[in-house]
């Protein structure tokens, strides 16, 4: 087997954990001070695109999520793409039959970023389903690239969340926290309605979702801890959270009706339908 061969074959290896940085608060300072330069400002929808609606970017969003989730890419791609896609669409206004290249060349930036492997163009072609060429993904990417002058290493909700639950004792509580908020913060990227919304603020928002969804025993001192550190009122976190549990509640497939027993039929007669399925709730999800 040649040296190439072992590298594609071998397993991949995350750093450990870093507490000098993890529990250092300079490095929430910096990332508060950083985060305003990569939030977009504005909503496109209504000053900058005629062709692109809130609808579109969902399926565009929702497609990006699940080629992050088949390739099992690190959790932080997904929403460095989406931002960069929002940052772009802020700037320069685009055809509809252009989003899906967009979303793909996005994929391809972040992953160079932020993932040990990143995507090949070939990968990103093919999820298309071939709608996207190859020579358009490299001219899209040096496009994309100039409109946000290289300035893609962006702040994103992700980049909060260690750093904040390392910060207290509430953190060790479950050693699911950190896998669930994730999660959220990826679903969250979703949603249009959250496009203006500062990454700590989703952060913050994800975080209490993920802690009332396993009911920590510190949940209400882990909501007004979250609100202190990130400087933010009650109310605001609130109004971001039932969006989170929104966003959540529409990724989640409705499971199907069960079968109920066979029962014998009358003649000529028809049994009722059942009534819609009752939503199921966030702490279900299976992340």
């Amino acid at each position: 087997m040649d040296l190439l061969a072992c590298i594609e074959h071998q397993h991949e290896v995350y750093a450990e954990k870093d507490y000098t940085i993890l529990k250092d608060p300079r490095v929430l300072l910096n990332l508060y001070n950083q985060e305003r330069r990569f939030t977009p400002n504005k909503n496109y929808f209504l000053e900058v695109q005629t062709e692109i609606q809130p609808f579109m970017r969902q399926v565009v969003t929702t497609w990006m999520h699940e080629v992050c989730e088949e390739q099992m890419c690190e959790d932080q791609v997904f929403p460095l793409a989406v931002n960069c896609m929002d940052r772009f669409l802020c700037l320069c206004p685009i055809k509809r039959n252009q989003l899906q290249l967009l979303g793909a060349v996005c994929l391809l930036i972040a992953s160079k970023l932020r993932s040990t492997n990143s995507f090949s163009m070939e990968i990103l072609c093919a999820y298309t389903d071939y709608s996207v060429s190859h020579s358009a993904m490299v001219a899209w990417e040096l496009l994309v690239l100039s409109k946000l002058k290289w300035n893609v290493a962006s702040i994103t909700g992700f980049d909060y969340i260690d750093q904040i639950v390392e910060m207290f004792p509430w953190g060790a509580e479950s050693n699911l926290l950190h896998r669930h908020a994730r999660t959220l913060v990826s679903i969250s990227y979703t949603d249009s309605k959250l496009i203006k919304t500062p990454p700590s603020m989703i952060a913050a928002a994800c975080l209490t979702s993920a802690i009332r969804g396993l009911r920590l025993r510190s949940t209400n001192q882990a909501v007004n801890d979250i609100c202190s550190i990130a400087s933010i009122k009650i109310s605001d976190l609130e109004t971001v959270v039932r969006v989170v549990d929104e966003a959540v509640e529409r990724s989640v497939p409705k499971s199907p009706p069960s079968t109920p027993e066979p029962e014998p039929k009358l003649q000529g007669y028809e049994s009722p339908q059942h009534g819609p399925n009752t939503p199921t709730e966030v702490e279900n999800i299976y992340f």
